[in-house]
């Protein structure tokens, strides 16, 4: 019996980067895909009530982790699109997933205080929402991605292109 083996492609950044976007478009063109979305799997996982605070958003990151290198075991290929900005996870990531490919979305904060598609910029300024990530709540910006797009420059269909490039090399 020969052992299947997926990919993994790990969407990161900050809120307002355009990660959901990126990772929904890719998956149109990536038949049989499956897409895992942050803030769907803490909603699935019942995390909604689970701190914000560093240590709760690093437990969160380990349990995705996990579940794509679960999926990409069994041969799927899996879109993560997740803040999830933490210098051990992209180190356990690289170490543990098959055919992992790290992407992060590097936008300036005013545009995704522009973009705020969830309200948290907003919410955080008027201090109704705390332990913001890279706000209140430190992050580690990755030291060594396969691919940095500047989603306030590129169209989606260039980002898409880029990634299916990365894939394919």
């Amino acid at each position: 019996m020969t052992e299947q083996t997926g990919r993994v492609f790990w969407i990161t950044g900050l809120s307002g980067a355009g990660k959901s976007t990126l990772a929904r478009a890719l998956q149109a063109r990536l038949p049989q895909s499956i897409l895992l979305d942050g803030d769907e799997l803490r909603a699935v996982l019942g995390a909604t009530a689970s701190g914000f605070d560093r240590q709760s958003r690093l437990e969160l990151a380990r349990t995705y982790a996990r579940l794509c290198g679960l999926l990409a075991g069994q041969g799927h290929t899996v879109i993560m699109a997740t803040i999830s900005l933490f210098h051990e996870i992209h180190a356990w990531n690289r170490e543990n997933l098959p055919g992992y490919r790290e992407i992060f979305l590097d936008v300036p904060e005013e545009v995704r205080r522009r973009r705020d598609p969830k309200g948290l910029y907003a919410a955080a300024q008027a201090g109704s929402v705390r332990q913001m990530a890279g706000a209140e709540t430190p992050v580690d910006l990755p030291q060594a991605p396969h691919l940095v797009l500047h989603t306030a420059c590129l169209s989606l269909e260039e980002c898409v292109e880029a990634v299916l490039r990365l894939a394919d090399a």
